[in-house]
């Protein structure tokens, strides 16, 4: 009996996974950093690519009230859209990113706001501006060691 109870309990043990060191905690704070910077650049950049590096086949976003999944073709046909005839001025940071990574370190999330201000020209060359405040919460998850961003909720200033 005694040996059953000292198995079951090694076996617990065992399927404990080992909290990160404080250094690896550290480490995925700044890999997510490092891609909230990427993201600004590509904005600047008009870089579809770069921008849907992180993003996986399937994105889980919430607007306005709805649960909206879109495949990474549809992200991508949306940002070449937004991306047209843009000209940012601004997409920065009003206060630094507040970023939490799971005691396991498999996942994160990150809850940013933004200034976000460009022109954009029609295809009649019609210039409007554009100036927002946006904050939003991105969902990330650790897959085969690299940081996927899974899901996003985003709102706007009146």
């Amino acid at each position: 009996m005694k040996i059953r109870i000292s198995l079951i309990a090694l076996g617990g043990l065992l399927c404990i996974a080992p909290a990160p060191a404080p250094d690896d905690i550290a480490t995925a704070k700044a890999e997510l950093l490092a891609m909230h910077q990427a993201d600004r650049q590509a904005h600047f950049d008009h870089n579809v690519d770069a921008l849907l590096a992180a993003f996986p086949t399937e994105f889980i976003y919430l607007r306005e009230g709805e649960i909206q999944r879109q495949s990474k073709q549809d992200m991508r046909q949306r940002f070449s859209e937004y991306f047209q005839g843009a000209e940012f001025t601004a997409w920065d940071d009003l206060e630094p990113p507040i970023i939490h990574v799971s005691p396991d370190g498999m996942m994160a999330g990150m809850i940013v706001r933004v200034k976000v201000a460009y022109t954009k020209t029609d295809s009649s060359g019609k210039k409007t501006e554009q100036n927002t405040v946006l904050a939003w919460l991105s969902c990330y998850e650790k897959q085969d060691g690299k940081w996927v961003h899974a899901a996003n909720v985003t709102t706007a200033a009146p």
